[in-house]
């Protein structure tokens, strides 16, 4: 009797030690993404009435991209992305406080998830100086947006 049964039981504890040592084929789950540690807090040099260069120290691990965030009205939004801890704004708006924080998004298929958001910096940019013939000066072009300039480290 037990020679009918044997195949039976064989390929149930076949199936149980597979489970257990997550052999291929059998069910596994996936293991949960790690967050990324956070970026350095943004440090801002050259502040002109129009600009800034913002660096930072790179998150450790297997870092894709950076995401500069902005807080606009206690909200975090995206501000620019790029692929190194260095960006240089060149239309920000004069006579403005900024407050920005940084993400950095991991490679895909390494295991981990975003960062969380680095601790924020708030720097202001100096009004412009008004115009020789004393007129007030015009803004930006694209005043309210910051396009980048990115620099390669």
């Amino acid at each position: 009797m037990l020679g009918r049964k044997l195949p039976t039981l064989l390929h149930t504890a076949l199936l149980t030690v597979a489970a257990l040592l997550a052999l291929p084929g059998a069910p596994a789950q996936a293991d949960p993404l790690i967050p990324l540690p956070p970026p350095g807090q943004p440090v801002a040099t050259g502040i002109t009435p129009t600009g800034a260069t913002l660096t930072w120290a790179p998150s450790a691990g297997p870092v894709f991209r950076y995401s500069m965030q902005r807080l606009v009205d206690g909200e975090w939004q995206g501000f620019s992305s790029m692929p190194s801890t260095t960006v240089t704004f060149v239309a920000l708006t004069p006579g403005t406080e900024y407050t920005v924080a940084v993400r950095a998004a991991a490679l895909v298929g390494s295991g981990y998830t975003l960062s969380p958001l680095s601790e924020p910096l708030t720097f202001s940019t100096p009004p412009a100086e008004p115009a020789a013939d004393g007129t007030a000066p015009s803004p930006p072009p694209s005043a309210g947006t910051a396009p980048a300039r990115r620099t390669a480290r």
